[in-house]
């Protein structure tokens, strides 16, 4: 059984949305709320959010640390879609989850699907995931069913990296401890969330004309995420679309230092 956590974020300008689906082979909830207990925090009001203001020394950031530890232990899909269809962004969660379904990435068994307060979704579409023995969880309290700050978190990583494509943002950060650079080295944003998550980025290990060495080559770095853990709702522009697939449509797990 997996469980899925599911959240959106919503970018700048409000030109896209990124909804995160989050996929744990374990109810991530208990272990988050626990981890915030023994901070000194009370899990009830002291969730939390990836639009908190943060600096080196806050809980907010410290959090942050043990939200991003947890993105390693988990699997990651998303959905993009354009602000103004906002009210679609559960319908294209279950298009996401029942892609990842139909092409076994995600063996088929009875799973939980736990989404945010604020999405909706349709009842032919919930129907449809009942009949793929998806329990959902709808209208989900973020701080009880701690797992969705996990996609809260994700959510708000992908974008970042969706606005630096666009090239709608251009920031530098320090590589940090344990990068694999020199922790003051100044790196791209969108390379730093990156390799925060590709690991953790659903895909299918093929080749790719152009990129991928021999076809049967075992050592090849690269998967195809679109048409699997990718999922771009046809209602975004031609420009939306092209960037989300610029930017998430293919992922790299070969040496990046």
């Amino acid at each position: 059984m997996s469980y899925f956590y599911f959240d959106e974020s919503i970018r700048d300008n409000r030109k896209f949305m990124i909804g995160a689906l989050i996929v744990a082979r374990e109810d991530l909830s208990p272990r988050i709320r626990a981890k915030w207990k023994s901070m000194g925090l009370e899990p009830d009001t002291d969730e939390y959010k990836s639009s908190a203001k943060k600096s080196d020394t806050s809980i907010s950031n410290i959090q942050r640390e043990y939200i991003k530890s947890l993105i390693e232990q988990v699997k990651v899909g998303l959905v993009v879609l354009p602000h103004n269809d906002r009210n679609n962004l559960g319908n294209y969660c279950a298009e996401l989850v029942i892609q990842l379904l139909k092409s076994n990435l995600i063996p088929v068994d009875s799973h939980k699907l736990i989404l945010d307060d604020n999405i909706k979704m349709r009842n032919d579409y919930q129907k449809l995931l009942r009949e793929f023995n998806v329990e959902l969880c709808l209208k989900a309290d973020s701080a009880k069913f701690a797992g969705i700050q996990v996609a809260d978190h994700a959510s708000h990583a992908l974008g970042g990296m969706l606005l630096e494509e666009m090239g709608i943002v251009n920031k530098k950060v320090k590589a940090g401890e344990n990068s694999g650079y020199h922790p003051t080295e100044m790196l791209d944003l969108g390379f730093e969330l990156w390799a925060g998550l590709r690991y953790s980025l659903i895909g299918k290990n093929t080749y790719i004309k152009g990129l991928s060495p021999h076809p049967d080559d075992p050592a090849n770095p690269y998967f195809l995420v679109d048409g699997f853990g990718l999922f771009v709702a046809q209602s975004c522009s031609e420009h939306l679309r092209d960037k989300a697939k610029e930017c998430f449509g293919i992922n790299y797990l070969g040496c990046i230092h």
